[in-house]
């Protein structure tokens, strides 16, 4: 195999001749003292080396259209992983970035030369960035750590990378879809229903019936109320109970889901967490997997009123599929569907479906889940799993104790 090209990297030609932002100028060079232009040497050699690393690793020729220049939710710290390829370890990496607001998990995968911190947004990652690349690190001995900014899909496809993949998302993956779960007497029973639940929630309050229940909450275009337990979106991950319309199912709910397991036998869940969406037209849902650890693991769509389209995609494997959801189906998402691969409803007025432009109106969804006791998860699919997040493991740590001191009071 012929030797990478760091020429046509972004971080771009990486010997001191080149005008690459990451090189020195010649000019600035005649200005600086013989100390610092030796420092200046070192940096570039540390630097050459790292990314001549990370290349042979992937079997890369360039990292062309792999990094993005712009902040991201994910960093990837290019000269230190896991063991001898680089002799870092989670609670390490974790002592370097924690410390940062806003901080989520590392990442770390066996035999790689690099690693991974996630943080919530590209704000928070920067300020980690800026702190942290092409400096000295305390926590691994001074060592200049090299960091590039990665898209979620560019973080998926190093993290997950499965290069023979199937495209094909199936029952046999994890995806079983039920046309006509429902009949439209029963869809119009539950639009009613959802409107009497409605109208029981503002007599209760004494408000007068052409108000809206504050149990509606509005997240991007769309409306989401829960039952059984909240979910909250900034956390992605459970929400607080006050914020659900009821601790429990409503019971017109309750008839379907035994309809759940006639028509998926595989079904054997209990759930007790119900959010109902309504999408009004153009709106949708970004690319998502339910959290890992707030939920188990079969997830339950049921779709009312118009059809549209939902995509799914593999990131870890440039796996793309779509579904058809018509109006009274069923999906269920579990295994492989439901934690490898991510779902969502584009944000438009129309879809094309066999050549067809089909305008989009107003559609709801029910989507039934199961709250996950033990906050754990074992999947191998490390980019769109939380389970190593912080918040994560703090919530494990304060349930644990709880728990201790529950069953010491007993």
């Amino acid at each position: 195999m012929s030797s990478p090209d760091l020429h046509e990297a972004p971080f771009a030609a990486l010997d001191l001749s080149s005008d690459s932002e990451h090189s020195t100028p010649q000019s600035d060079n005649e200005t600086l003292s013989r100390r610092e232009r030796k420092a200046q040497f070192r940096l570039n050699k540390h630097r050459t080396d790292a990314y001549a690393a990370f290349l042979r690793s992937e079997n890369l020729q360039s990292t062309a259209h792999l990094f993005d220049p712009r902040p991201r939710k994910t960093l990837c710290i290019i000269n230190l992983g896991l063991g001898a390829a680089g002799c870092a370890t989670s609670s390490r990496l974790e002592q370097v970035f924690s410390a940062f607001a806003g901080f989520e998990r590392v990442v770390l995968k066996h035999n790689k030369p690099f690693s991974f911190a996630r943080f919530r947004s590209g704000d928070e990652a920067k300020v980690a960035y800026d702190a942290v690349h092409e400096k000295p690190c305390d926590v691994f001995g001074g060592k200049l750590l090299f960091i590039e900014y990665l898209t979620h899909v560019q973080f998926a496809r190093l993290a997950d990378h499965e290069p023979q993949s199937s495209q094909v998302l199936d029952e046999s993956r994890g995806l079983f879809y039920v046309p006509d779960f429902i009949t439209k007497s029963e869809e119009q029973m539950i639009m009613q229903s959802i409107r009497d639940d409605e109208e029981r929630e503002l007599r209760m309050r004494g408000i007068q019936n052409d108000a809206q229940s504050d149990k509606w909450f509005k997240i991007q275009d769309r409306f989401v109320k829960h039952y059984g337990h909240s979910f909250d979106y900034h956390t992605k991950h459970v929400g607080d109970a006050s914020l659900a319309a009821s601790l429990e199912l409503p019971a017109w709910i309750r008839p379907y889901i035994e309809r759940i397991r006639s028509a998926v036998p595989s079904y054997t869940c209990q759930p007790d967490q119900l959010t109902i969406q309504r999408y009004p037209p153009g709106s949708g849902i970004a690319f998502h997997a339910d959290s890992h650890t707030a939920f188990t693991d079969t997830l339950v769509i049921v779709s009312l009123g118009t059809p549209v389209q939902m995509d799914f995609r593999k990131p870890g494997a440039d796996c793309f599929t779509s579904v058809d959801l018509q109006p009274r189906s069923l999906v269920l998402m579990t295994g492989e569907a439901r934690y490898g691969w991510e779902h969502a409803i584009r944000i438009r007025r129309s879809d094309l479906i066999d050549g067809t432009v089909r305008k989009r109106c107003e559609r709801w969804s029910l989507t039934l889940r199961t709250i996950s006791q033990s906050l754990e998860c074992l999947c191998s699919y490390s980019a769109l799993c939380d389970s190593n997040d912080a918040m994560v493991r703090d919530l494990r740590t304060r349930k644990h104790a709880k728990t201790q001191i529950t069953q010491g009071s007993v």
